[in-house]
Formats: structure tokens, C-alpha cells, sequence
């Protein structure tokens, strides 16, 4: 089984190399001496009346000598197959030169199989006594030029197969490195707005030099903790982002006080499953800034979070200012970062709507989680100042 690993059928190593073309010719002649042996042997059987295993021995070792003998013809036409004609004609698109190398090829392996079988072969079956294939030139390099363009087209299958697979896999390769980046990106431009919209609350309660700006701070460090620390990973338990959510929607609250009507209400198994980090505040962000902000009265908002298995159920519901009905509205740049998020890392896995009424805007999330198979550790944090 060691020789079916991916590394020895790929592998540009020149011992590697060796190893599987030798491997390849092996069962090649194996295969074509138990075949092609069962002809003498049936030859010797019924005309000399000898023993079947006596004589399908004596013909597998004409056969194995017969089939040694056709490899170089064989040969020609694979590895000018493999090495000439698909990288430097058919990879390059030059089909006519293509065809024209391979006629040329075919009849030199013909010439070669037929050279084999008149001057070697059918002196040695006579020497054997066993039955010997045609003795004239036209006929032998049809037969050789049969079993050449029989393997010479299982091994270029092969090679096609592979250089296949090698593109598809560096093909998911730099599809895989360019999500990558676009995460990246999109993860990066979650920080400075979160960030942006946290100061200007803290500006304006500084501004009124409110007794509750310290407050403000601590729970800025909170968040600040979370989102330079434990949102280095791809994953995080959803209890860490309730959390994270729990201390945004304080520090607004802190805020916003006695004209914002919060509730939230929070139910499920969400202990032991994983979610994207920064993944549901976006649309706490949204709400308060294009909802509760802009309200000269009374604003509310409701907060609805489900875990049942593995689905996640988010819904979030704001008042807004009486507007005119738009239903091309889908929020600010928060929105738009988590939805193409939602694009990236849960393709068929999410079904996010979002509903904008006159006076009240709706967000409901469905989404697929992964479970936690391991215990979770989050990143070691700085407990000192260097």
C-alpha cells in the first residue's frame, strides 16, 4: 500500500521516478506474458499432446521472453507520447503538429516492434518449437504497432490524469488563497469601524463629561480584548460572541439610557458550537446606528438568538424614524461586510433577509454551526505591560 501513497505517484524525485515507471513496465509485462502465453501453450498441448501445466508453463516463458523483447517498441511510442508530443505540441495547442508526431512515432515503434519479430522472435520460437507469429515485415509492425498504441494510450490517460489533478489542485490552491485574503480584508475593516462608531459614543459622553464614561472604557477594554485576541481564530464558541454582543449592546445602553428600550432574549445549546468571530455584531451596529441614533423620541429594539442543534437562529428587530418604504435598503457598510462574509465562509449554509418597513427594521439569520470537537482554549492574553 506504501506505493499507492500520493507522494510516490507524484513525486519528481529520480529515485521516486524510476520506481513508478518501473513498477508501470512490470505489471505491463506481467500482464501481457500470462495473456499472450496461453497461444504456445495451447500450441504444445494439442499438436505434441503434452502436459496443460507443463505446457502452459513452457508458454508463459515464451511469451515473458517474446513480451521483454517488444518493450523497446512499446516504449518509443509511450515516452514520445508522455515527453514530446502532449507537453510540446498538444499543452501548447498545436494540435496538427500533434497528430503529425504521433504518425511519426507510431511508425517508428512499428518498425521497431517489426525489426524485433523478424530477426529475434521467429528465429527463437523455431529454436523453441513453438508457434511463430508472421515472419514478414508489413505484417509485424501491424501487430507490434497494435500493442504499442495500447499502452503508449493507457499511459498517456495517466498523464493526462494527473496533469488533471495538478491543476485542479492548484487551481483550489489560489481559490483557497484568495478567500483567504478576502476574509482577511473583510476581518480587517470589521476592527476600525467597530472601533470608529465606539469612540464617537465615547466623544459624546465625554462631551457631557457623563459620570459614566469610565464605564464606557472598561467595557471598550472588554471588547477590544476579545477582538484583538481571541478573534485571531477562525472559529469561537457562540457563549463568546453572546458575550461580546452583551457588552456592546451595555456600553450602548450606557450610552443611549432611559430612551432605549432593550430586550434580549437568548435560549439553546450554544455552548458547544463554533461561529465566525464578528459575525452578528455588524447588525447590532446597523441597528443603533441607523435606528436608535436617529431617533428624536422613544427607540426600541429586540434581540432574538436561538441555538437547536446545530442551527443558529438570529433575529433582530429596531425602531427607526418614520421614512418612506424602501426595500432596496440594506444598511450601512457593516451589512454589506457581513453578508459577503456570510458568502465566504457559509456558502449553502445561511439564510440571512433583511425587511426594512416604514418605521421598523428586521434582520433574521439562519445558520448552519460547527460543533466543538475539541476543548477550546482561547489565545494567551497579555496580563502585562511590556
Amino acid at each position: 500500500m506504501q506505493l499507492l501513497t500520493k507522494e510516490f505517484v507524484f513525486s519528481n524525485q529520480p529515485r521516486q521516478r524510476l520506481a513508478r515507471h518501473g513498477l508501470f513496465w512490470f505489471v505491463f509485462w506481467v500482464f501481457s506474458f500470462l495473456i499472450y502465453g496461453t497461444r504456445p501453450a495451447q500450441y504444445w498441448h494439442l499438436v505434441y499432446g503434452e502436459d496443460l501445466l507443463k505446457a502452459l508453463l513452457k508458454g508463459w516463458l515464451v511469451a515473458a521472453v517474446d513480451a521483454l523483447l517488444y518493450l523497446p517498441s512499446h516504449m518509443t511510442l509511450t515516452y514520445a507520447t508522455m515527453y514530446i508530443i502532449l507537453p510540446l505540441f498538444v499543452f501548447r495547442g498545436k494540435y496538427f503538429q500533434a497528430v503529425l508526431g504521433v504518425i511519426i512515432f507510431m511508425v517508428l515503434s512499428a518498425v521497431v516492434a517489426a525489426s524485433a519479430t523478424v530477426w529475434v522472435i521467429v528465429p527463437l520460437h523455431t529454436a523453441y518449437g513453438a508457434p511463430s507469429p508472421s515472419d514478414t515485415f508489413f505484417y509485424s509492425m501491424i501487430a507490434g504497432l497494435r500493442g504499442a498504441t495500447t499502452i503508449a494510450g493507457f499511459a498517456a490517460s495517466i498523464k493526462l490524469a494527473k496533469v488533471w489533478y495538478l491543476k485542479q489542485e492548484a487551481y483550489q490552491q489560489i481559490e483557497r488563497e484568495k478567500l483567504q485574503a478576502e476574509l482577511q480584508l473583510l476581518k480587517s475593516q470589521v476592527h476600525p469601524h467597530f472601533l470608529f462608531n465606539t469612540l464617537n459614543n465615547l466623544y459624546a459622553l465625554t462631551l457631557r463629561k457623563s459620570d459614566r464614561s469610565p464605564a464606557v472604557v472598561l467595557k471598550l477594554s472588554e471588547l477590544l480584548s476579545y477582538m484583538l485576541y481571541d478573534c485571531n481564530a477562525s472559529e469561537v464558541p457562540v457563549e463568546k460572541e453572546i458575550a461580546f454582543m452583551r457588552n456592546y449592546i451595555g456600553l450602548e445602553q450606557l450610552r443611549y439610557g432611559d430612551r432605549l428600550d432593550m430586550s434580549i432574549n437568548i435560549s439553546g445549546d450554544y455552548q458547544s458550537k463554533l461561529i465566525a468571530p464578528l459575525l452578528l455584531v455588524p447588525f447590532l451596529e446597523n441597528a443603533f446606528k441607523h435606528g436608535t441614533s436617529e431617533q428624536l423620541e422613544q427607540a426600541w429594539m429586540h434581540l432574538d438568538l436561538s441555538v437547536q442543534g446545530t442551527t443558529l437562529k438570529f433575529k433582530l428587530i429596531n425602531s427607526r424614524e418614520a421614512t418612506e418604504h424602501d426595500e432596496t435598503y440594506v444598511g450601512g457598510i457593516g451589512l454589506q461586510n457581513v453578508k459577503k462574509r456570510l458568502h465566504l465562509l457559509y456558502p449553502d449554509r445561511h439564510d440571512l433577509r433583511i425587511t426594512a418597513e416604514d418605521e421598523t427594521f428586521m434582520v433574521t439569520l439562519t445558520l448552519e454551526l460547527s460543533p466543538i470537537k475539541v476543548p477550546y482554549q482561547s489565545a494567551v492574553r497579555l496580563t502585562e505591560a511590556v
